[in-house]
């Protein structure tokens, strides 16, 4: 894959949610980015901390809002959440252990979850926010 290059198809509505999208998809751009120009195994652990703990924040966030305002697929959105964490935890703690994933199929994966994520489960979560908070 290519870099990610942000588009009004990744779009939420929501502008926290999309501001804090474009930051993890330019975590992304950028572990691709140290990847492709060979950066040795401390900057690639270096961007895997700050992917995980971004996206543990970023998760928080929203989940906060699920919560506030009581979203119906708050349950199903949680575990979608909670098994990215536990898979980049996992590729950072394999990373560590000098048994690091191959990069270009964690980039395949991260990019493919990010971005289907976005464009289903959080296309949908914006939208019911907008209503929400509209009418709060």
């Amino acid at each position: 894959m290519a870099r990610i290059t942000w588009q009004p198809a990744l779009e939420t509505g929501h502008d926290r949610i999309d501001e804090e999208h474009q930051s993890l998809v330019a975590a992304i751009n950028r572990l691709r980015d140290a990847m492709e120009a060979g950066k040795g195994p401390d900057e690639i652990e270096d961007l895997l901390v700050f992917l995980r703990d971004y996206t543990v924040r970023h998760f928080a966030m929203e989940e906060g809002l699920m919560i506030q305002y009581s979203y119906p697929g708050t349950a199903a959105h949680f575990a979608a959440h909670s098994n990215l964490v536990l898979q980049v935890s996992d590729l950072l703690a394999a990373h560590r252990a000098g048994q690091p994933r191959p990069l270009e199929a964690v980039l395949a994966f991260l990019e493919t979850w990010l971005l289907g994520h976005i464009q289903n489960v959080d296309k949908e979560l914006g939208n019911f926010l907008k209503n929400r908070e509209g009418s709060a």
